[in-house]
């Protein structure tokens, strides 16, 4: 009996563990089929969208589906994560149509996809974009300041390769961060998802799924 408790004891500890080493910030799956979760509303500047932007199942995954043809669509939700805890974050996505034109070196900055961190403070705020580029290599990094916000954007993917399935990115935001703007991160305010076509005659379509920080 007593090993028998003692097994349990541990099994129990490594499940309370394996816990507490992740924090889901969205996998949609309380959201009905067909529309955008409430926590979810658009920013920035706004189109005239031509397809609603919904959840839907797509090869056995709830993701966020989100196209667009000659403009752009911004997203967001608040969260409340402690990078000091999880650094690390991981999510999911399948760029089904990338934007013929788009390159972040150039003049037509549209990318299928982008996952965008904020942070504080409220009054100043700081930004990390993870983009999936059309030509851009994989490690370009451009640097932008629109108004208040001071924002990094990094190409993580890039081409069609990968397009068509889905693909799943891990990166460290903490120390990603700390690179980018030369002082540890503040506290992670928001999570944004992008997805633009609105600098030429072309179209974007992306699926992103699971977003989840970790150690």
């Amino acid at each position: 009996m007593r090993l028998v408790a003692a097994v349990m004891a541990v099994l129990l500890a490594a499940a309370v563990h394996a816990q507490a080493s992740s924090h889901v910030i969205e996998d949609w799956g309380d959201a009905p089929s067909g529309r955008l979760p409430a926590r979810w509303s658009a920013y920035g500047k706004e189109a005239k969208i031509t397809f609603t932007p919904a959840v839907v199942s797509d090869d056995g995954r709830r993701a966020l589906h989100l196209k667009t043809e000659r403009y752009s669509v911004r997203l967001m939700r608040k969260v409340d994560v402690d990078l000091k805890h999880f650094p690390t974050l991981t999510w999911e996505w399948k760029a089904a149509t990338l934007p013929a034109e788009g390159d972040l070196r150039g003049e037509i900055n549209d990318q299928a996809a982008r996952l965008v961190l904020f942070f504080g403070p409220r009054w100043r705020p700081r930004a990390i974009a993870y983009v999936w580029d059309t030509r851009a290599p994989v490690g370009t990094e451009l640097h932008t300041r629109q108004m208040v916000l001071d924002r990094w954007l990094v190409v993580v993917r890039s081409g069609a390769a990968d397009a068509g399935k889905w693909v799943r990115e891990t990166r460290n935001v903490e120390r990603d961060f700390t690179r980018l703007f030369g002082a540890a991160p503040s506290g992670l305010l928001g999570v944004g998802i992008e997805s633009h076509s609105e600098d030429a005659a072309h179209a974007s379509e992306v699926f992103v799924g699971a977003i989840s920080a970790g150690r």
